[in-house]
């Protein structure tokens, strides 16, 4: 599963997150890499009754290691992020170790640059469970640039797939969202999710849809 912040980022005055998506669960990174040679493109939406911002993204796997990248439309400048993932191994022989940043921009009002830590296990049902640590800008993101990241998910069947995941912290990128994802085709999956922000004060709850396909 793919699968990815302040309102500055668009030209609205609504806060819907700007998110270059490395692969994902709902809203945090995953241990998930995508596989050598591999093309993934994903549109991401988040939209509430303010308005909505859409992110075009690409994905690519090498050895180990993927990098990517988002348009995010609406943005007033800078409406690229960058996103980048290396696998550093298993933790016990079964709990792979990933390391990445995202949410890179190139002005500094956008970039966030949150590198985190990531591992999970997988039970002998199915069912993974994920956790992390992540650290970020505070030129951007404010004092509260430290956060814990966690996530269970797995697939119903072949073609069903549900996920919760969680995000520390009162910044924009603070929140516990869910989703269910359809695999229409084997390369391709939508899901379908929600996003319950932490400040909620300062961030309007959004639903999104995001689009994954592998190439």
């Amino acid at each position: 599963m793919k699968k990815t912040l302040l309102a500055l980022l668009v030209g609205v005055s609504v806060a819907l997150p700007a998110y270059a998506s490395p692969s994902t669960i709902v809203w945090i990174p995953s241990t998930d890499i995508q596989p050598q040679e591999q093309v993934h493109l994903n549109y991401d939406t988040y939209f509430n009754n303010d308005g909505n911002a859409g992110y075009y993204g690409l994905t690519f796997g090498f050895e180990n290691v993927e990098v990517g990248f988002d348009y995010v439309s609406p943005m007033d400048h800078d409406p690229m992020l960058f996103n980048a993932k290396v696998g550093l191994g298993k933790i016990g022989h079964k709990m792979p170790l990933v390391a990445g940043v995202y949410n890179v921009g190139t002005d500094s009002s956008t970039n966030q640059e949150i590198k985190y830590l990531l591992t999970s296990y997988s039970a002998n049902d199915g069912t993974r469970y994920s956790v992390g640590y992540g650290v970020g800008r505070k030129e951007a993101l404010g004092e509260d640039n430290k956060m814990v990241m966690a996530s269970i998910d797995k697939m119903l069947n072949d073609k069903w797939w549900a996920a919760v995941d969680y995000q520390s912290g009162d910044s924009s990128m603070g929140a516990l969202s869910f989703g269910v994802s359809y695999n229409f085709a084997p390369n391709t999956a939508v899901i379908f999710g929600y996003d319950i922000y932490n400040n909620s004060e300062a961030y309007k709850n959004t639903a999104t849809i995001q689009l994954d396909i592998n190439f």
